[in-house]
């Protein structure tokens, strides 16, 4: 495989698959957000609640990645010599906590509540179309977010899954991972509402919004996990740096690297450091020579490549 082929690609590509993504989950979940509040204030149903709660954080987490997306655009300054894509990073770490606290903890304490003060169903009819046209529309946010993890996977000829644990963009694994818990949490409240209905007990209600808080906190928990990690200089896998090592010394004058170390500076932007040995190098200008050459070939494979600093040392 080669270098280019085993790099995550330049960041142009995924930063507007990424905006895509938020925008249209943005617009799924605003719509969703109102139906479900108006039907769970008709119906009284707790389940429905959380779904409204939840769907607020979501449309809440949009917005963030969308200053995310934006903010991470900016150019490198004086004051940001590597750039701005570590507020991507920043901004999906605070739409991580927003569903923790907004989502998972109020749907919590939903549930708890509506176990030991249940409450009479009503408009019951109402209720299940919105959870009905939730389902549609989430499934369809759903369907875009993994169009756009699999074609970032096709480009890095990795599986889904593996991209979704160490993919460097978190705008979409958060959309993706929103989408799949929003899909199956109207599916537990639209179970959770029929119960209610047949059988007249509110446990069930109640059972469905503790299960959806639990979900939200977990994913949440996660999200924060990744974020930090990610805003913590993460290495890149270890699997690209060895394909940047072996492309390295390729390159005329290169005889070896001695080390290298890799990490990200945002969604498809990697610093790269390594000290090099050289060969046939009879005087600086031969050294300079054959750095120069080594970042001009390395930088027109490998575009994800932001800074390449080379240090020469002794063989």
């Amino acid at each position: 495989m080669s270098v280019a082929a085993a790099s995550p690609p330049a960041p142009s590509a995924d930063r507007d698959e990424s905006l895509g993504s938020a925008m249209a989950a943005l617009a799924a979940n605003t719509a969703i957000a109102i139906a479900k509040g108006t039907a769970a204030a008709l119906t009284g149903s707790p389940a429905l609640l959380a779904e409204t709660l939840h769907t607020i954080a979501d449309a809440g987490n949009e917005v963030f990645l969308w200053v995310a997306v934006r903010r991470s655009r900016h150019a490198a300054d004086p004051s940001h010599p590597f750039g701005y894509g570590p507020e991507r990073y920043y901004w999906a770490l605070i739409a991580a906590i927003g569903m923790f606290l907004v989502g998972g903890a109020l749907s919590v304490w939903e549930g708890v509540h509506a176990l030991l003060d249940p409450r009479p169903l009503e408009d019951f009819w109402i209720g299940v179309a919105v959870l009905v046209v939730a389902l549609a529309l989430d499934g369809l946010s759903r369907v875009v977010a993994v169009r756009t993890l699999r074609r970032q996977a096709a480009a890095r000829h990795i599986t889904v899954g593996k991209l979704l644990r160490e993919s460097p963009d978190p705008t979409v694994v958060t959309v993706y991972l929103e989408d799949s818990i929003d899909v199956l949490g109207a599916g537990l409240a639209l179970v959770a509402l029929i119960l209610h209905r047949v059988t007249g007990s509110a446990v069930p209600d109640a059972l469905a919004t503790l299960v959806i808080g639990f979900m939200l906190g977990y994913v949440a928990l996660k999200l924060t996990g990744r974020n930090r990690d990610l805003l913590t200089n993460q290495a890149v896998p270890e699997r690209y740096v060895e394909a940047l090592r072996r492309r390295l010394v390729e390159v005329p004058g290169i005889a070896g690297v001695a080390s290298m170390e890799a990490v990200y500076l945002g969604p498809g932007e990697v610093l790269v450091t390594a000290d090099v040995t050289l060969e046939h190098c009879q005087n600086a200008d031969d050294v300079a020579a054959a750095i120069e050459r080594a970042r001009t070939d390395i930088g027109r494979d490998v575009p994800a490549i932001a800074r390449l600093q080379l240090t020469p040392v002794p063989g």
